[in-house]
């Protein structure tokens, strides 16, 4: 592996990682503001799949980059850092308000990782890529699907799931 492709790696992985680490944040100041019992669930599922990703993301860079993580950059793979760094998270006030900021981060992250899925030649790190896109997505259209039922579609209450993250 040439030192380029390794540098590419970790430059990717690490911003990846910032991301989660981004992610679990925001979900978790959510779960812990929230006062309804089944938002609360949702919001821990998303906040405890990131923690999940965060894990997934550093055994790769073990892998395939080696060495000590080292400091992660200031800025992930969605807007999260930026409304962290500027005290925005502070100035929402309405639930729509932070499921927007929501999906704006999960579908960066959709994004940003079937990027590097498509980058990368090593099939393995391309298909935890790809797999890890496709969960991202699968946390968008979940958010989705709630913006939509507190704008008075209430298709996310007829869904039967029980642990919507899980097949």
């Amino acid at each position: 592996m040439d030192s380029s492709n390794l540098s590419d790696k970790a430059g990717l992985l690490k911003s990846a990682i910032k991301g989660e680490v981004d992610g679990y944040t925001f979900y978790n100041l959510l779960a812990e503001k929230s006062q309804n019992r089944e938002a609360k669930k949702r919001l821990e599922g998303l906040r405890d799949d990131e923690k999940r990703h965060k894990t997934i993301l550093v055994e790769l860079y073990r892998k395939h980059v080696g060495g000590d993580l080292g400091e992660l950059p200031e800025k992930g793979i969605g807007p999260l850092a930026t409304v962290f760094n500027k005290g925005k998270l502070k100035r929402l006030k309405s639930e729509m308000e932070y499921i927007n900021l929501a999906i704006e981060a999960e579908l960066a992250a959709t994004k940003f990782y079937l990027e590097g899925s498509r980058q990368t030649k090593d099939p393995d790190f391309r298909d935890i890529l790809q797999d890890l896109s496709e969960e991202e997505n699968g946390h968008y259209e979940m958010l989705m699907a709630e913006k939509q039922a507190i704008g008075g579609n209430y298709y996310w209450f007829d869904q039967d799931h029980g642990a919507p993250m899980e097949d």
